[in-house]
Order: C-alpha cells, then sequence, then structure tokens
C-alpha cells in the first residue's frame, strides 16, 4: 500500500548577534543561510560565493607519480592501453575522460565498458576475459578496481600492467596493482576523500598535462565531464569538488561539447543556465538510461561525439531510453510494494526476482527508502545468482553492513549509502536473516524517522525576485552543501488537483495573508508543485491551511518564468 513517509522538520539555529554584525554587508535571510553553513564572518563569505578554494597538486594522490611514469612508458611504445570504466554517469564521463587525454598524447587507447547485465559490477572476472581479448598491454580502471583482489592479479598473471582509479573505500587487504590513485586508502595523503571516480580521472588528466606541457592537453577543458559525474553520482561538495563543480558548470554552459549541447537540446534545458540541479534530474538520469536498460554506449558515444551531427540521434535515443526506463522502474515499484506489504520486512526491505531489470532496481530502492525510511535491498536474478542495488538512509553505513556480509556474498561494494551486491540464491534467507539483525542492532531497536532541515521561517511575502538572486550565488549545490529549504506557516491551499500520467503529483496554489491572517494589509499567492504527493488529495480542500517546506524556484516553461514553490512537505491544519 503506497503511503507518504512523515518526515520530522528542523528549522536552523538562529544566527547570533555577533555573526549577524560581521555578516552586516548581507540581506538578513541570507545571513542566516550562510550561518547556517557555518559562515560566521565575511570574508570566509566571500571565499565560500566566490569558491575560492584550492585545486590540490594531483601529486599528493600516493602513486600518481608511479601511474605518469607507466602511462609515459605505454604511450611511446605505443603500447595497447584500456580504459576500463564503469557503466554510471561517473564511470561514464571518466572512461571518455581519458580517452581523450590518452588520444591527445598519441596514446593507442581504448575503452571497455561493461554491461552491467553480462559482466555484472566493477572489475569482474567476466569482464576481465573480454578486456584481454583486446591484447591490452596496459589496464587503467576508472570508479572501480580497488576491490578487486582476485581480478587485478589474474591480470597481472597474464603480464599485463594495471592503474586503478577508484573512489571506493577498500578492503583493509588491496590488489597488487602498479599503481593505485585512491584517497579512501588508508596510506593516502591526498585532502579530499570525497573526488568522484571522474575527478580522481580529472587529477590523473592535471598530471599528465603537467607532465606534457608540449601536448596542450588543456585538462581544465574536461571539467564539464568532472561536473557531470560528480553532481550524478552524488559526491560531497567539498571545497575543492565544490570549485571543480563551479568551474564544470561554466565549461557546460560554453556548450562547447556537443554531446552535452545536444541532450540539453533533448531534454528542453538551455545550457547557458545549466545548475548542478539541471544534472541531478535531467541531464544525469538521461546518460544512465542507456547503461541501465542496455549498455552504456550510447552515453559514452554522446560524450565522445565531435559534433552534433553525430551527437543528436545518441541524445535521441538517451531521451527515448529515459523514458522506457521510467515505466519500468513504476511497474518493480509497484510488485515491490505489493512484496513489502506482504512480508512485513521491518529493518531492511530485500527483494529479488527474475522478473526485475537490473539496472533500474536500484532507482525502485531508493524510492522505498523515501516511502518506508529504511534500507532497501532490491535485485534481478539470473542463472541462480541475485544481482542488487542497496540504498540507505543516513543511520547506516550499507557498506560497512556489507562487509560484515561477505562470506555469504560473492561480491559487493560501494558507499555508505548505496552500494551494491551479488549472491547466490540458495543463500538468500541467510542473507537477509544476518543484515536484518545487523541493521537493527545498529539502529538499537527504534525506528529513526527522516529529518528534512530549513534553513529559516519565512512570510510568503519574504519570497522576492532578489532572493532567489542571492540563491543563485550558493550554487554549485548539492551533497554538503544542499539547496535552501525553508518553512511557512498558515499558509492558504488553492485549488488542488492531481497532475502527471498516473495522478502522482499534486498541484495547487498558496496564498499567505498579511498581518494576523487577515487580508488588511493585502495577501500574496504562489504557484505549488508537490511531486509524488498526489495521494493527499483526499486530505485536501480548497481553503484548507497548511504549514509547508519547500524550494523557493523559477519555474521556465516554453520561454516563459514564474516563481513556484517546490513543496517538500506539508502538514495540514485540523479545522
Amino acid at each position: 500500500m503506497k503511503k507518504i513517509q512523515k518526515r520530522k522538520w528542523e528549522i536552523a539555529t538562529p544566527i547570533t548577534v555577533e555573526v549577524e554584525k560581521d555578516l552586516a554587508d548581507y540581506p538578513k535571510i541570507f545571513r542566516q543561510i550562510l550561518f547556517n553553513r557555518g559562515i560566521k564572518d565575511s570574508e570566509s563569505a566571500e571565499r565560500f560565493l566566490n569558491a575560492d578554494y584550492e585545486i590540490f597538486d594531483p601529486y599528493l594522490m600516493v602513486d600518481m607519480g608511479k601511474a605518469v611514469n607507466i602511462i609515459r612508458s605505454a604511450v611511446q611504445k605505443k603500447e595497447v592501453i584500456v580504459i576500463f570504466g564503469d557503466y554510471d554517469v561517473d564511470g561514464v564521463t571518466a572512461t571518455t575522460l581519458l580517452v581523450q587525454v590518452l588520444w591527445s598524447l598519441g596514446a593507442n587507447a581504448l575503452k571497455f565498458i561493461p554491461n552491467r547485465f553480462k559482466h555484472g559490477y566493477g572489475f569482474s572476472f567476466d569482464a576481465l576475459e573480454e578486456v584481454l581479448e583486446l591484447n591490452p598491454d596496459l589496464i587503467i580502471t576508472v570508479d572501480c578496481g580497488v576491490r578487486s583482489v582476485e581480478e587485478v592479479a589474474a591480470a597481472k598473471d597474464t603480464g599485463v600492467k594495471v592503474i586503478i582509479t577508484d573512489h571506493h573505500q577498500p578492503f583493509i587487504k588491496i590488489p597488487q596493482a602498479d599503481a593505485i590513485l585512491c584517497p579512501r586508502m588508508l596510506k593516502s595523503q591526498y585532502p579530499n576523500k570525497d573526488l568522484a571516480g571522474v575527478g580522481i580521472a580529472y587529477k590523473l588528466a592535471q598530471a599528465l598535462d603537467n607532465y606534457f606541457p608540449e601536448k596542450n592537453i588543456k585538462s581544465e577543458f574536461q571539467l564539464d565531464l568532472v561536473a557531470l559525474g560528480t553532481i550524478a553520482d552524488m559526491a560531497k561538495l567539498t571545497p575543492e569538488n565544490r570549485l571543480l563543480v563551479k568551474k564544470g558548470l561554466h565549461v557546460i554552459q560554453s556548450g562547447n561539447r556537443p554531446g552535452i549541447a545536444a541532450l540539453s537540446n533533448v531534454c528542453g534545458l538551455d545550457i547557458e543556465r545549466t545548475k548542478a540541479e539541471d544534472i541531478g534530474f535531467r541531464l544525469g538520469p538521461r546518460l544512465n538510461a542507456a547503461g541501465r536498460l542496455k549498455t552504456a554506449e550510447d552515453a559514452y558515444q554522446l560524450l565522445i561525439a565531435e559534433d552534433r551531427k553525430h551527437a543528436a540521434p545518441y541524445a535521441i535515443k538517451l531521451d527515448q531510453s529515459n523514458r522506457d526506463r521510467q515505466s519500468i522502474t513504476r511497474n518493480i515499484q509497484e510488485l515491490t510494494e505489493d512484496w513489502v506489504v506482504e512480508h512485513k520486512q521491518e529493518w531492511v526491505l530485500f527483494h529479488a526476482s527474475e522478473e526485475f531489470n537490473e539496472g533500474v532496481v536500484g532507482l525502485v530502492a531508493s524510492r522505498l527508502v523515501e516511502i518506508h525510511y529504511c534500507p532497501a535491498i532490491i535485485g534481478g536474478i539470473n542463472d541462480g545468482v541475485i544481482r542488487a542495488s542497496c540504498r540507505s538512509i543516513p543511520e547506516i553505513n550499507i557498506t560497512k553492513v556489507l562487509d560484515e556480509c561477505e562470506d555469504l556474498l560473492i561480491q559487493h561494494g560501494g558507499h555508505a549509502m548505496a552500494a551494491g551486491l551479488s549472491l547466490e540464491i540458495e543463500k538468500k534467507n541467510d542473507f537477509y536473516k544476518r543484515i536484518s539483525r545487523l541493521i537493527e542492532e545498529r539502529l538499537d531497536g527504534l525506528h529513526p524517522v527522516p529529518v528534512i532541515k530549513a534553513e529559516c521561517e519565512l512570510s510568503l511575502f519574504d519570497l522576492k525576485p532578489e532572493l532567489l538572486e542571492m540563491l543563485d550565488q550558493l550554487e554549485p549545490t548539492g551533497e554538503g552543501n544542499p539547496r535552501s529549504l525553508f518553512v511557512s506557516r498558515g499558509v492558504q491551499v488553492r485549488y488542488p488537483k492531481t497532475v502527471g500520467a498516473n495522478n502522482d503529483h499534486l498541484k495547487f496554489s498558496v496564498k499567505g495573508l498579511g498581518i494576523n491572517n487577515k487580508d488588511l494589509h493585502g495577501s500574496i499567492t504562489f504557484d505549488a508543485i508537490a511531486f509524488r504527493m498526489g495521494l493527499l488529495i483526499d486530505q485536501l480542500t480548497n481553503g484548507s491551511i497548511a504549514d509547508i517546506i519547500y524550494y523557493f524556484e523559477k519555474n521556465v516553461y516554453k520561454g516563459r518564468e514564474k516563481l513556484q514553490l517546490n513543496i517538500q512537505d506539508i502538514k495540514i491544519k485540523q479545522s
């Protein structure tokens, strides 16, 4: 049975009098927003707003010198270099980046992006078998490999050199590769532990750029790919990541990469105004759709296309793949919801079926987490093996929990909030019992409630175009620097209705009254959209009074701009 998860609202602590004085040059609401981000003086504010941060020396990364020397030798000897990628946006952008950089060096560089349905997750034996048919002298992994101890050993046994570039958390035992570029390794001194896979590929490109100045690599031109992969992979926007993404957005906005320009055109995006959220909700899902349903080849060909004529067909195919992905995801979600109700799973939602498309199970898992607020593991079954995607809540590091189930798993890896695994179907019940117990122990038997955090409370009268201009200065936003949420209380809901192909969404207007909620001093009204809240239509009537938490944004439709509220939660007042 579908439901909308109740959430706890948490409003940030009000700014102190001292900081209020130190930030006096900024408007009042903006002072609070800066304070919420730990900014307490004008110098820090200017540095944050301008992303005036350091891009670290790539040679601070352990083994960077080794990696550059190995690549230099391979280029000089005209050896075959295979870039081994991954099928998500992070992996495809990292693959594209290194292929283009190596081509600019005159390298004999090929790419191999695994098929999730055929090869499974990461640097697997099945994928390695096909890579070796390309007769490589050097394999460079991107966005994978740091947990592939046995697979790397097998590659080395054939006489192939291996360089690993990966941002995932390694096991205690690490692969015996010729060089490993991974900021999360225990011996790593690199300051930014939160680089995405494409971010690490970029650091290697930077080092190669420094080593071969005569080749005019211009690695900074690849920052559009870094922005795409970093935002799509939800990497934390640490100072360096934020600067890389900000620079990358400028490259995207220039329209110089034909593939991104073509994809922006297909999804109705004004490329000159691209923001991080456009990557997260429009460009990223379309690039991901190819690898979710078939292979990531269309996404790669789009990004590497040299002109729009060659890019346009791939953009159209990706857009259609995304539509297909949405339909398949919706069907699997409905089937899974029925399963969840029937089996009354409590601490972790775990379900797999031969009918499930492995490429979209991660999206289904994410939706289940939103609805039920507990970890979800959803997978497809093929040849007696479950291949699943895991999504979690902040209270549970899902990869560490999976580490304690390692003896039951064929393979696993990922981050605190998202991971992948493969499991023999015979071990399904044992796995569920153990992971359920581990999660219950970590939660101490208590069911946490999701928290949604707001910057401050506002009157609808405070929502002016100037506020949007201020919010734009916070870009790029994402993990670690979220978009600003606001709370307004006692607003009047007007003309609610459901919209969308399946009436999943709620559309209405909200009216804010003047002093003491009376029209003595006029009123103000905004359009509002509440995605995935269509179920609330039975609780709302014209004139209902509610508290709302929302994003204040500009809606651009067919060239027309209108201010609107993007509702994230609503609490209806009982009459």
